[in-house]
């Protein structure tokens, strides 16, 4: 959810006219973020009659419009304020209830479709779940190097710029 928390504070800066941290916000990097919701989230909803999900896990739903607002400002930022985006996608479930014997319940917590927000560069963890998506586990690992390029390709474009 900090991807989300991100595009939030800079929604609210902008509304609230604190334009600099919205200015000197340079590039975003998102690890699984629901962009478009989580299926996650998903699950108390349709069982409505069982669960009593909070108001914030409804925002959290697939096709939230809330969730399309807030990607459509950063999207803006992208298109017209030069803001580099990198999102990163999990491609493995990810055990959300695990039991005795064996058993569990896993599921894709942010499809591709929703990690992606449409725009910038997209980077798909091959054999990673939702947990482990921003948890390299040493140099090599495409999170680690794909992060550092991105960081210091903004380094670069500040400095000379």
């Amino acid at each position: 959810m900090g991807g989300l928390v991100v595009k939030q504070m800079l929604y609210q800066a902008k509304n609230e006219n604190i334009t600099e941290l919205v200015k000197n916000t340079r590039g975003i990097v998102f690890y699984s973020c629901p962009h478009f919701g989580s299926k996650l989230a998903d699950v108390p909803c349709r069982m409505g009659l069982v669960f009593r999900p909070a108001p914030s896990i409804g925002e959290l739903r697939s096709g939230s419009p809330r969730l399309v607002e807030l990607n459509d400002f950063i999207r803006h930022l992208h298109n017209r304020e030069g803001l580099e985006v990198l999102s990163f996608s999990e491609t493995k479930v990810t055990p959300i209830v695990e039991g005795y014997g064996g058993w569990a319940f896993r599921m894709e917590i942010v499809p591709i479709e929703s990690a992606y927000p449409g725009f910038g560069e997209l980077v798909v963890l091959d054999a990673t779940d939702h947990i482990n998506s921003c948890k390299p586990v040493s140099r090599s690992d495409p999170s680690y190097m794909e992060t550092l390029e991105f960081l210091l390709k903004l380094k670069e474009k500040v400095t000379s710029g």
